[in-house]
């Protein structure tokens, strides 16, 4: 039988480096023909996946998007956590996958991950266009097992505002359109927990604000901070990501392109409770002083604590904004949720962050 090609990008990553973790121990849920490679940018990279068991792909020149077309084209199934916010890589991505197809290459349809894109995509903005989602005619809350509606709210969002983690998303799904490439898409909201891969185990959000209070001795929050956000821990997140695979290569029903949009969130916050959270993990740990305050000020202000003074909309829609998610879809798949302690992930952030530094 001849093998089942599966390239996983992103494999040093936060998410992507505990997804292959997860999928290698979790091998057994795949057909014995599965071979696993992940892409990496410099041979340096390769000694880090030496006891396990995939082949690992070097590229010669990461910007060059001819070899990374090439490089696609020799894989049945692309997992793609590395190109979340650079729209012509992971084109050249789906592309490569559409030569593939085209060359007639293997038995296995070819099929496109887009494993980590994020919620921050239909998020509003509450202090610089209080009025957009109502003026787009956006939901309070998106559900994807109406992905359709997810995308076409994309696609207002993004002809109003051009923004690189949701361009990305749009155009992986659209070439798949264009050359026939399946493509499935999986969003997601702030991320906690340790990773378990072989390189960076921290997440962006939480650490980010864990070193914002110990660089300026109190933790910004944007205005009121009542901005919802869902969240997931990365060990949920990784066995929904699992699930999805596992249904792609054996060939489940999996619905594709507009209707391939799925949701990861478990569970909810506002921004100033998590940001209360932290503070509280970090007097309780003995990092912080116990007056240490959250301090509620202008979006400017929190952007500059934040260290994003020179991406204010990274601030307002990652950090300061509503982005309300339900994932109907994975639960009806079978998906259970089981980790939903964020105070003692927090906890370990603060552990590992304070050790590094």
């Amino acid at each position: 039988m001849a093998s089942l090609k599966i390239l996983i990008t992103g494999a040093t990553g936060y998410i992507g480096g505990s997804f292959i973790t997860h999928i290698l121990e979790s091998k057994n849920t795949f057909p014995a023909s599965a071979k696993f490679s992940v892409l990496l940018r410099s041979s340096s990279q390769a000694a880090l996946f030496s006891k396990h068991d995939v082949a690992p792909v070097i590229l010669q020149n990461p910007e060059d998007l001819a070899e990374l077309r090439n490089v696609a084209s020799n894989y049945d199934i692309i997992v793609n956590f590395a190109y979340i916010a650079l729209p012509e890589h992971a084109k050249a991505l789906v592309l490569g996958l559409g030569d593939r197809k085209n060359a007639k290459i293997g038995k296995q349809e070819p099929v496109f991950i887009q494993a980590s894109s994020g919620t921050s995509n239909v998020a509003d903005r509450p202090f610089t266009a209080a009025d957009r989602s109502k003026k787009l005619g956006l939901p309070v809350e998106f559900t994807d097992v109406d992905s359709k509606a997810v995308y076409e709210a994309e696609k207002r969002l993004e002809a109003e505002e051009a923004y690189p983690l949701r361009t990305t998303e749009l155009a992986v799904i659209d070439t798949g359109l264009e050359v026939g490439i399946k493509t499935h898409v999986v969003m997601i909201p702030t991320v906690f927990g340790a990773g378990t891969g072989v390189g960076n185990k921290l997440s962006i959000q939480i650490p980010l604000l864990i070193r914002s209070v110990l660089n300026n001795g109190y933790l910004a929050v944007a205005g009121e901070g009542n901005g919802l956000w869902d969240r997931v821990h990365i060990q949920d997140l990784v066995d929904l990501l699992t699930i999805l695979l596992t249904r792609v290569v054996t060939n489940e029903q999996v619905p594709t392109g507009k209707d391939g949009i799925m949701f990861s969130g478990t569970s909810r916050n506002s921004w100033k409770d998590l940001e209360q959270t932290i503070v509280k993990e970090g007097i309780k740990l003995g990092k912080l002083g116990a007056d240490t305050q959250v301090k509620h000020v202008e979006l400017a202000k929190a952007e500059e604590a934040w260290g994003l003074a020179g991406a204010p909309g990274l601030a307002e829609l990652g950090f300061a904004s509503n982005s309300r998610t339900v994932a109907d879809r994975a639960k009806q798949w079978g998906w259970v949720p089981k980790f939903l302690d964020v105070e003692q992930a927090i906890g370990e952030d603060w552990l590992a962050i304070t050790k590094e530094t």
